[in-house]
């Protein structure tokens, strides 16, 4: 049985979501003039995500200097372009499956929260946004709702202690039944915790799993490696060879688990409509890392690997 406890950032306060790293917000050519990103045939303009960029920091009076001093105002562009790729990401996919949040429930919501100044008070929201972005969160719990009690996958699985072993392992794990039959079986004479068809449902460890890995996101055939824990140097290398949306769990969760989790495990199930329509960002704001569903400084920074067959899946 596989234990997982990995931590993954929280859609929460301002100062807390935005972590050191490099590219600017405005920067050169792109091969796709004008677009933050481009989602399936949705184009997502740059001026959406520059105009969210220039409200936050008006709202903000004293975030641009600590931004400035800390050398991380390139982050906060790139953590905009992630939240308005996977907004998009979660209206596809509600679309696809039928899912609806009434429009009350939307405002009772905002209200909840003590209405949509305070909603949105040191966070990177604004008064302007803040309906649209619950609304997405409120979808992406329904999705969750839909398919936490009722999905699994089963996965061949090994252990790396490092980034560079991780992906050797991730890249031989997807040449082909042989090569990863090869590697399971030397790394369990070494061993390591190899395992080959393991069950895993969505609803295992109150759901903490699909919450925070991309192995419920991914299609069958996909190849996962992502560490346990940031700065761990516990990784797991998977390939996921099936994916079972329809036999109930033994053990249903999705009455006992709050709004936020639903909602991380709802964002995280939309990998699935990623890998369906595509997802191409702008260079301007790093490269698209499939694993984490959000914006990454280069290829070298991104939280792990994705990959199918014997090349890389991502854009």
């Amino acid at each position: 049985m596989i234990v997982v406890r990995f931590v993954m950032p929280r859609h929460g306060r301002l100062l807390a979501s935005i972590a050191t790293a490099g590219i600017l917000l405005a920067g050169c050519g792109t091969g796709q003039p004008g677009a933050a990103a481009i989602v399936g045939d949705t184009r997502i303009p740059v001026g959406q995500v520059q105009s969210w960029f220039t409200e936050v920091l008006n709202k903000e009076p004293g975030l641009r200097p600590q931004l400035q001093q800390q050398g991380t105002m390139d982050e906060l562009g790139r953590r905009l372009a992630s939240f308005t790729v996977q907004q998009e990401l979660i209206r596809q996919a509600a679309g696809e499956e039928g899912l609806r949040v009434d429009e009350q429930r939307v405002t009772a919501a905002i209200d909840q929260m003590g209405g949509p100044r305070a909603a949105t008070q040191g966070t990177i929201f604004t008064e302007g946004n803040i309906r649209d972005m619950t609304r997405s969160r409120l979808l992406a719990a329904e999705l969750a709702r839909k398919y936490v009690d009722r999905l699994s996958v089963t996965i061949d699985y090994t252990q790396a202690s490092t980034r560079a072993e991780a992906e050797t392992k991730a890249r031989r794990l997807a040449r082909g039944p042989q090569e990863a039959a090869a590697l399971l079986q030397a790394d369990r004479q070494a061993g390591l915790s190899a395992v080959s068809g393991e069950r895993v449902w969505a609803a295992d460890q109150g759901g903490q799993m699909a919450g925070a890995t991309p192995l419920f996101g991914v299609q069958p055939g996909s190849v996962v490696a992502f560490e346990l824990e940031p700065q761990s140097g516990q990784w797991l290398v998977a390939l996921v060879r099936q994916r079972d949306t329809a036999t109930p769990a033994p053990t249903p969760i999705a009455a006992q688990l709050d709004e936020a989790s639903l909602q991380k495990i709802g964002t995280n199930l939309v990998g699935i409509t990623a890998d369906r329509v595509g997802v191409r960002l702008s260079p301007r704001y790093g490269v698209w890392d499939r694993v984490a569903l959000g914006a990454a400084p280069n290829a070298g920074e991104t939280t792990g690997f994705w990959l199918r067959g014997d090349q890389p899946a991502a854009t």
